[in-house]
């Protein structure tokens, strides 16, 4: 039971609140040992929702338990992949430490999704908007830290998709501009 609270029942992998936990744990190690800088990677599959209207469910499950073990090869024992809900992975890697080589492994991410899946003969492509949050030392929050992560993998979808794009506190502050923005304007529109 302990073990179906905190994984995923199509994948095996961890769920959010486990994702949340070993996190919150990596944080504490990292706060301690100056070297050790995790970073989160949020992956969202782009247009996941047509290929689930084209090919049906069971097809669907495939798909993402497919990409789940080709994920998982890409990992070392000390990196740590989880499914945080539908079509949205999220990657704690502690393995690479050089913004470069996080950058290529995130490009590794990018291209191995991209490889065609096939289904009674029938080649599925998928891409994913990515993005990467470093943790920096400063924030202790893995909430926020994972916000940030998903906040820049949500600029990757709204540009395009299929791209890799790392956190900027500027694209907070874009965020809150536009909510804003809403805002005034349905204000300006009642009146």
């Amino acid at each position: 039971l302990l073990h179906d609270a905190v994984h995923d029942n199509l994948t095996g992998l961890p769920n959010r609140q486990l994702f949340l936990d070993r996190f919150e744990a990596v944080l504490g190690f990292a706060r301690n040992d100056a070297a050790m800088r995790p970073t989160v990677i949020v992956i969202d599959l782009d247009r996941f929702k047509q290929v689930y209207d084209s090919v049906g469910m069971a097809v669907d499950d495939s798909i993402l338990l497919t990409l789940a073990r080709r994920l998982t090869r890409l990992l070392k024992p000390q990196d740590t992949l989880a499914r945080l809900s539908g079509d949205q992975f999220a990657l704690i890697l502690l393995s690479e430490r050089d913004p470069g080589r996080i950058i290529a492994f995130a490009e590794n991410i990018r291209r191995t999704i991209r490889a065609p899946i096939t289904f009674n003969d029938r080649e599925i492509f998928l891409t994913a908007s990515i993005g990467l949050c470093l943790a920096d030392g400063q924030s202790n929050r893995t909430e926020e830290i994972l916000k940030d992560a998903e906040l820049a993998m949500y600029h990757s979808k709204r540009i395009g998709g299929d791209r890799i794009e790392v956190f900027k506190a500027a694209m907070r502050a874009r965020k809150s501009d536009r909510l804003t923005l809403e805002s005034e304007l349905r204000r300006a529109l009642e009146r």
